[in-house]
C-alpha cells in the first residue's frame, strides 16, 4: 500500500516521536527518521480488532506505541497456534521489506493499542539509499531467528518445563528488545493463549505454571490472565536444564 500524501507537520512530528521509541531506529540519523515518519500514520485499535483485513495484504511494517497485539495462525480446525505477543516499542512484519511475499499470520490487538503503519515501500527506499542502516534491521532479524530457531528445537527435544521458562523469558525481554534488557516482569497473557504458545493443552499449562510459582519463580495472580515472573535468574536456570 503506498501513501499518495505525506501526514501533516504536526501528525509528523508525534510520529517521529514514537519511532525513536523504538530500538531498532535508536541510532537512527533524525534526517531519515523525520523522513520516513513522513510516510507513516497512526491508528487506534480497539481490543481483539485485527490490524489486517482478512484477505488483506498490504505492504506495511507495524509498530507499537502502546498496547499489544498478538501475532498468531489458526487452521481449518479452528486449531490456533500464537507465534507472538508483542508490546509497545516492538516492531513487525519486517518480511515486507522483501518483494512479493505473502503474509501467513494474523495480526490482532489483544488491548486498545496505538500502532504505527510504515509503508513496506518507503522504509526500504530509506534503507537502500543509506545502507549502513539495514544493521539494525538485519540484527533484529537475526536475533528473532534464533529464538525462532530454539523454540523449534524445544519442541522436539525439550521438556514442558523447560520450554514453558523459555517462553516465558523471551516475553519478559519483549521478543528481541534490541536493547537486550529485561522491560518487565508482569506478562498480560492468558494460561490459554501460553498453551497456544506451546502447543500443549490448558491444564498442562496451568500445572507447570503451579509448580513455578510453588518454586518462587512467579507470584500469585488471581485470575488466569496476569503472570508476575518475580525470579528471573532462577526461570533462567530452568531454562538452561538439559
Amino acid at each position: 500500500m503506498e501513501y499518495p500524501q505525506q501526514a501533516s507537520q504536526s501528525t509528523r512530528e508525534q510520529i517521529e516521536h514514537w519511532l525513536a521509541a523504538c530500538p531498532v531506529f535508536l541510532d537512527w540519523p533524525k534526517d531519515r527518521l523525520r523522513e520516513l515518519a513522513s510516510f507513516a500514520r497512526a491508528r487506534h485499535y480497539r481490543r481483539r480488532t485485527p490490524l489486517v483485513s482478512r484477505g488483506g495484504h498490504p505492504r506495511e511494517v507495524f509498530v507499537i506505541v502502546s498496547g499489544s497485539i498478538e501475532v498468531a495462525a489458526t487452521n481449518a480446525a479452528g486449531d490456533k497456534y500464537i507465534l507472538s505477543v508483542l508490546g509497545a516499542g516492538q516492531i513487525t512484519r519486517l518480511v515486507h521489506l522483501i518483494d512479493d511475499v505473502q503474509p501467513i499470520f494474523a495480526f490482532d490487538a489483544r488491548a486498545d493499542s496505538q500502532i504505527i503503519h510504515i509503508s513496506g515501500v518507503a522504509l526500504r527506499r530509506i534503507l537502500d539509499a543509506e545502507p549502513v542502516l539495514w544493521r539494525s534491521i538485519a540484527q533484529i532479524m537475526l536475533r528473532r531467528y534464533r529464538i525462532s530457531a530454539e523454540i523449534l528445537q524445544d519442541q522436539v527435544l525439550g521438556s514442558v518445563r523447560r520450554r514453558t521458562a523459555i517462553t516465558l523469558i523471551n516475553m519478559v525481554y519483549r521478543y528481541g528488545d534490541e536493547r537486550g534488557g529485561a522491560c518487565e516482569t508482569e506478562l498480560r497473557i492468558s494460561q490459554t493463549d501460553l498453551a497456544n504458545m506451546l502447543g500443549v493443552s490448558r491444564q498442562t499449562v496451568g500445572k507447570e505454571l503451579a509448580q513455578l510459582k510453588e518454586e518462587g519463580v512467579l507470584g500469585c495472580n488471581e485470575g488466569y490472565r496476569l503472570i508476575t515472573v518475580v525470579d528471573l535468574p532462577k526461570l533462567h536456570r530452568i531454562a538452561a536444564e538439559d
